[in-house]
């Protein structure tokens, strides 16, 4: 074998051990982020859901929580990802909204936070609905998938050097729809928020 083929040998080799041992080595970070997410204070009360089966399934080795909570007379409903078990449970939310018979009639970006939401209005037959959704990872929320994508990925190689994983966060109102959706996601979002990271 030739000098240079060895040296290819030798990185291929590398490069396949690498591969192997990366994926064992131990993450940085919060093992257990949905933890932080408040569940309870003096304006905000909660309980958690069941998940059911078919969203366990779905998250594989993802973690995720169901709440029902109330604010300001209204009542809503909380779900949230943590991909760092499951990355691929992490998705664009409106595939959720179809497979459960919604057609998607519009999507836009709403203020939230000191960054920004989704918003997303649906129909099914004869009802209507909205939701919101972002992610978070301790700084502001931010709603763009090639962000959440290159933050986990990011998070991965450096294994959890590079940040927390950001958490996957859908809002939807219990009941009819708010006429303003800014004003009661600014209402409510805060108040469901991990504390910001220092």
């Amino acid at each position: 074998m030739t000098r240079r083929g060895l040296i290819l040998a030798s990185l291929l080799a590398a490069a396949v051990l690498l591969s192997i041992v990366w994926p064992h080595l131990p993450m940085r970070g919060d093992a257990d982020p949905l933890s932080k997410i408040p569940s309870g204070g003096h304006w905000l009360k909660s309980h958690d859901v069941a998940l059911s089966a078919p969203e366990i399934r779905w998250l594989g080795g993802a973690k995720g929580i169901k709440r029902l909570f109330s604010v300001g007379g209204r009542i809503w409903i909380l779900a949230v990802t943590d991909g760092s078990g499951n990355r691929q449970a992490v998705h664009d939310p409106t595939y959720c909204f179809i497979g459960e018979g919604w057609k998607i009639l519009s999507q836009s970006r709403i203020p939230l936070a000191g960054g920004s939401a989704v918003l997303v209005s649906m129909s099914r037959r004869d009802e209507s609905s909205s939701a919101i959704f972002w992610f978070f990872d301790g700084g502001a929320p931010f709603a763009s998938l090639p962000e959440y994508w290159t933050k986990s990925t990011l998070r991965r190689i450096t294994l959890g050097l590079s940040g927390p994983e950001p958490l996957l966060f859908i809002l939807r109102p219990v009941g009819s729809p708010p006429e303003n959706w800014t004003a009661a996601a600014a209402a409510a979002v805060p108040l469901i928020l991990p504390e910001p990271r220092k």
